[in-house]
């Protein structure tokens, strides 16, 4: 029950506490077909929509202080808060990634489901392609369409579907070798 950033990729910053304040975040995970383990370790996002952004600086403003720059920095900062009613009272949100630990998952897509069945929130707008001509019409698709989610996008994230495959290839500091950011072109 332990909540870190992700650091230098091997230590992160003990946020456990913030994250018992974001409602998308079990307390306590579902029950699911799986042999327990003594711990299950996952990766995922947290992040301020657009909408709890533009209240939060409307709050500022009415008070005559400073506006935050961009709801990306204002998450990152608000996870990272001392005091956990600063960062629950940002209502903040969160997807659930990867998941770590081996629960029998084959596929990523597999993945998705196990977290999803612990209860945690999946982004619905989870794609599998099949070749990368499919990825490339995806991430065109949400390059034109990001304004019609309720978060900010920079890009999409490209990952081996294959679990085993994607184990083998290992991790270099903090980046999986099996997933790349597919950007979009700067705004």
């Amino acid at each position: 029950k332990i909540g870190a950033t992700r650091g230098d990729g091997t230590i992160g910053e003990n946020v456990t506490q913030n994250l018992r304040t974001i409602e998308a975040i079990p307390l306590q995970l579902s029950a699911i077909s799986y042999q327990p383990k003594a711990e299950i370790i996952l990766r995922g996002e947290v992040f301020i929509t657009k909408k709890e952004f533009a209240r939060i600086n409307k709050e500022l403003s009415d008070k005559g202080e400073e506006p935050y720059a961009n709801p990306r920095n204002l998450g990152a900062g608000s996870i990272r808060q001392l005091d956990p009613t600063i960062t629950a009272s940002r209502r903040m949100d969160s997807f659930a990634y990867s998941l770590v630990t081996d629960l029998g998952q084959t596929t990523h897509e597999e993945e998705h489901k196990k977290l999803k069945g612990l209860g945690f929130k999946i982004n619905p707008h989870n794609k599998f392609c099949k070749n990368l001509d499919e990825v490339q019409q995806f991430r065109d698709y949400w390059e034109k369409h990001r304004e019609t989610l309720p978060y900010e996008i920079d890009g999409i994230v490209v990952i081996i579907h294959d679990a085993q495959m994607f184990q083998k290839l290992g991790v270099i500091g903090q980046t999986p070798r099996g997933a790349i950011a597919y950007k979009f072109s700067p705004r």
